[in-house]
């Protein structure tokens, strides 16, 4: 798994704008990857996984890889960036919700199939992210379709660590 963990982690960085010279995974740590870029601007460095479950309103065709992941960019000064790759595009204006056993969050998209947290939140949905067991990610589809995905929390604050010490 972490060969094509690396290899989805690379696209959903070029979805989301930042241009991947090469990734390298740095470590796994139970259901969470670190990787490492080496970028024009400098180091960039993120924590990845993917959902244990999937639950949709309807039946569905197909779906692009869907991702949750958490970037720090020391030259940019970006600690901790929470976003996730649902996988689809958004709705108009959508709202992805985060139920982190029971504490919730609200993610912003801009219409494509990314949803980025509120950095005013952040920290505390870090902190919520390593003191939890289990992550929901709620989210519906330009077309209607809501999704549920469901992250296992285990290894999140060691991958954290690691991700950490590689981009201080």
């Amino acid at each position: 798994m972490n060969r094509s963990l690396l290899a989805i982690a690379g696209a959903m960085l070029v979805a989301s704008a930042a241009v991947a010279m090469a990734q390298t995974s740095v470590g796994a740590f139970q259901k969470w990857n670190v990787f490492t870029s080496n970028e024009p601007d400098g180091k960039m460095c993120f924590v990845a996984s993917q959902p244990q479950d999937s639950k949709y309103s309807q039946v569905i065709t197909s779906r692009d890889p869907v991702f949750f992941m958490i970037t720090s960019i020391p030259a940019k000064k970006i600690k901790n960036e929470v976003s996730t790759i649902i996988g689809f595009a958004f709705g108009p204006n959508a709202i992805v919700q985060i139920d982190i056993d029971g504490m919730k969050f609200t993610m912003f998209t801009a219409n494509t199939d990314t949803a980025w947290a509120m950095p005013e939140q952040e920290a505390g949905l870090v902190n919520a992210l390593k003191a939890g067991a289990t992550l929901k990610v709620t989210g519906t589809s330009k077309r209607g379709t809501s999704t549920t995905d469901t992250y296992s929390l285990s290894g999140i604050t060691a991958a954290l660590q690691k991700m950490a010490t590689e981009c201080p």
